[in-house]
């Protein structure tokens, strides 16, 4: 008796090992438990062990994974906008790649007294107008345009960025 009491414990133990799953934390909370299958710059491709298709997230959705082996690897960090008070809060990049899997918010549309070729070239004025405009949208994220020197004969001094945010 005693050794099929043995034998149940030691296979109810080894089915919990073989199942043993990867975590995703999402910012809002959510929990996947999926088979992580990389993790690239900008998104984190998984399958969900119920169905065999291949699926993936933006970086920015992502809090952290949790891998069935313990280890913690930390994503990205949320970034919470409740209002033009927290324009200090809103992310400048020029890279599109940062913001797969967020919602574009809407668009800003900047004056500048001349071309904005990157963050580097944008007056701290501007850049405090742009963020005080995407804290009112609720995004948290805004990317400029990259630099075509097409557009430089055209002369023209008004600039749009995009805004991202959660939901």
């Amino acid at each position: 008796m005693k050794n099929h009491l043995l034998i149940f414990v030691i296979c109810c133990i080894s089915t919990r090992f073989v199942s043993a799953q990867d975590v995703i934390v999402k910012h809002d909370g959510e929990k996947l438990n999926v088979k992580v299958n990389y993790v690239t710059e900008s998104t984190i491709v998984f399958t969900d062990p119920r169905d065999s298709h291949s699926d993936k997230l933006g970086k920015a959705e992502v809090e952290k994974i949790v891998y069935k082996s313990g280890r913690i690897e930390p994503i990205s960090d949320k970034v919470e906008v409740h209002g033009k008070k927290d324009w200090e809060k809103i992310v400048v990049t020029s890279n599109p790649l940062s913001v797969v899997g967020l919602i574009k918010k809407g668009e800003i549309h900047i004056k500048s007294t001349h071309q904005i070729h990157g963050i580097s070239n944008i007056e701290s004025r501007d850049i405090e107008k742009m963020k005080k405009q995407a804290a009112e949208m609720g995004a948290h994220v805004i990317v400029l345009n990259s630099y075509d020197a097409r557009q430089e004969s055209l002369k023209s001094n008004e600039q749009i960025v995009a805004a991202y945010g959660y939901e």
